[in-house]
């Protein structure tokens, strides 16, 4: 084994055939960080047996979690999507339209999907098994759109030997492809635009005679998006005040091959702020907006994506 830096690495991935087995990794992201880890929860030993000491540990219990920030493309996105709570579909012979939507039904256990993660660190393999996507967060950085994934999965094993590499192919979007729209109206004077979509998922563990985790439980769907706006009028704080419902849109578009289409239906101002922060600052609003379920709607947010490659395992 040789020391490496942490660009000599990868992340390749694929959806199981059954949940928790290792797949071999169908595509490889175009990762810029991530954490994945092993959690283990062994307990001490403490009995009283005449020595004021730990006896040890016993064996507990295990999951994995972590955070992976890439590139937001949309056949890799379309892939951790896949493994979330969100029901997703495909349509199109190529290119392929991937339509995602996240219903925040009250369930536990009604999605399976799942991701083995194979990862290379200084050329020693790691698989995570059984990973499910809790949350992820969409920002933009120098222009270019980027996702943070929060991931939980079931156990790592040693089942992945590091092997070669396929480039990933799709170009990322730059800060010409993007749209904003609200309540349909285009938004040039916008910025710092993060969304967050939350399933506040968690490791559950029965006592099923197994180490690892048994599976990944959701609970309430948490949508939100934050962002600064030029301040020109009182427009946008009298929605405020007024509680007005609003359809938040973000596109970004390289050609009728390459879409990211995310979209909150029921947007609601949480806060609207207009500090006079600086002498020579200009006067802008920090804004805080969270996605409500409308009556007669089929979701509080969806996510479209265009991929000119297909993905087998999502029909």
């Amino acid at each position: 084994m040789t020391i490496d830096v942490a660009g000599g690495g990868h992340v390749g991935l694929d959806l199981e055939s059954t949940h928790g087995t290792f797949i071999a990794p169908a595509v490889f992201a175009n990762v810029i960080s991530e954490t994945m880890h092993e959690v283990r929860a062994d307990p001490m030993r403490k009995p009283i047996v005449g020595q004021a000491v730990t006896l040890g540990k016993a064996q507990g219990r295990e999951h994995v979690e972590g955070e992976i920030i890439m590139e937001a493309t949309p056949l890799v996105m379309a892939y951790f999507l896949a493994a979330s709570r969100w029901t997703i579909t495909k349509t199109g012979a190529g290119p392929f339209l991937f339509s995602a939507t996240d219903t925040a039904l009250a369930h536990v256990k009604g999605n399976d999907r799942s991701l083995t993660l194979a990862i290379e660190r200084a050329g020693v393999g790691f698989a995570y098994l059984g990973c499910q996507v809790s949350s992820f967060r969409l920002f933009v950085e120098d222009g270019i759109p980027m996702v943070a994934y929060n991931i939980i999965g079931r156990e790592q094993t040693e089942d992945y030997t590091p092997g070669a590499v396929t480039i990933q192919t799709e170009v990322p979007f730059g800060a010409d492809d993007i749209a904003v729209t609200l309540a349909t109206i285009a938004r040039v004077d916008i910025d710092s635009l993060e969304i967050n979509l939350n399933d506040n998922g968690e490791a559950r563990f029965n006592l099923s005679g197994n180490e690892r985790a048994d599976y990944v439980k959701f609970g309430e769907f948490e949508g939100s998006a934050t962002f600064e706006v030029d301040f020109e009028s009182k427009a946008d704080y009298a929605l405020w005040v007024a509680r007005t419902v609003q359809e938040l849109k973000a596109v970004w578009t390289i050609d009728a091959n390459s879409i990211i289409d995310v979209e909150l239906h029921g947007a609601l101002y949480d806060t609207f702020e207009v500090p006079l922060s600086a002498i020579g600052d200009q006067v802008r609003a920090t804004a805080t907006m969270v996605a409500a379920y409308l009556l007669g709607d089929t979701a509080a947010a969806t996510i479209e994506l265009t991929s000119a490659t297909d993905i087998a395992a999502i029909t």
